[in-house]
């Protein structure tokens, strides 16, 4: 009976070992890098703005475009970021090591909290492997693997199209 019960013991802390690193690593991000033809940086404000060939990475996460804000906190940490492009485009290589979840859009706007998200308007495309999705305005919640698109638009469609491949069983 004791023996089982410090077995129990080891399990559950062995367990809770491996949540908190998991919790940990969501949390900690490393430094956002940035490189662009132009920089304006007004540190009291908050606010930056990168113009021609913007490109930001942080871990796995690469932002591109030609013009980009990025709005940050009173410690300096980034909040949001605003991007303009032809196309602007967002890569974020998933913790599970599966494909690549990419998007574009002429207007992308990252929230990096609260929940983190990428939105995509004025017509954009998300995607991961050959899953696909496009629409007027698509919002990707990161951490929930959640996607919500509309398709209304003054010029467009008015339709959101998503196309999901079924999971392809390997053979052992």
């Amino acid at each position: 009976m004791t023996r089982t019960l410090c077995l129990m013991a080891q399990i559950l802390v062995f367990s809770l070992l491996a949540i908190m690193s998991l919790t940990t690593h969501a949390q900690t991000r490393g430094p956002v890098q940035l490189e662009a033809d132009t920089a304006e940086v007004s540190d009291a404000d908050g606010l930056s703005i990168y113009r021609g060939n913007v490109v930001l990475t942080r871990d796995d996460t690469r932002i591109t475009g030609d013009v980009m804000r990025v709005y940050t906190d009173s410690e300096r940490e980034l909040q949001r970021i605003e991007v303009e492009g032809n196309p602007a485009t967002y890569r974020d290589i998933p913790l599970d090591g599966g494909a690549p979840r990419r998007a574009e859009s002429p207007i992308m706007e990252y929230y990096a909290a609260n929940p983190e998200r990428i939105i995509l308007r004025s017509g954009g495309r998300l995607w991961q492997g050959d899953n696909e999705v496009t629409g007027e305005t698509i919002t990707h919640f990161v951490a929930e693997g959640r996607t919500v698109a509309d398709g209304s638009s003054a010029g467009g469609s008015g339709r959101v199209n998503v196309t999901v491949f079924p999971e392809q069983e390997s053979e052992e």
